[in-house]
């Protein structure tokens, strides 16, 4: 199945990253709620600590207190849709207070989004961190 290549994949591409930009700003907001309404019920996130967690674990550690976001950014987001699956490649940088020192660090990731009923729900998400000594 090869990308759509339509006129309003690209209003589809935007709405997406506009998508994504709302779960960035929930996290740094620890909004569990704003969250839980972008993600499907079956849910699955694997994070750049390796943790496979399903949306109900995951939702629990944003409204966990001992981490907090401070800084949380996309760049060179990519959107390709197939029909009503979008996948989502990027990088990201933030800025985390992990159990009271601030971290500084980017990773990559790649989230899987579908449209039921005319909304969209991620239903994958999986980031990896870039070590900094093979940074740019």
């Amino acid at each position: 199945m090869r990308p759509a290549q339509t006129p309003g994949a690209s209003a589809e591409s935007a709405r997406i990253v506009a998508l994504e930009a709302a779960w960035n700003d929930a996290e740094v907001n620890r909004d569990a709620k704003s969250l839980d309404l972008l993600l499907a019920d079956r849910f699955v996130n694997t994070g750049d600590d390796g943790l496979f967690q399903d949306k109900k674990s995951w939702l629990a550690k944003i409204r966990d207190q001992s981490d907090q976001f401070l800084q949380l950014a996309n760049s060179g987001i990519a959107v390709s849709i197939y029909e009503n699956t979008a996948v989502v490649t990027g990088e990201y940088k933030e800025k985390v207070k992990i159990k009271g020192k601030i971290v500084q660090r980017s990773g990559r990731f790649t989230d899987t989004w579908v449209r039921r009923d005319g909304e969209w729900k991620c239903v994958g998400s999986q980031s990896t961190l870039i070590d900094p000594r093979n940074s740019p």
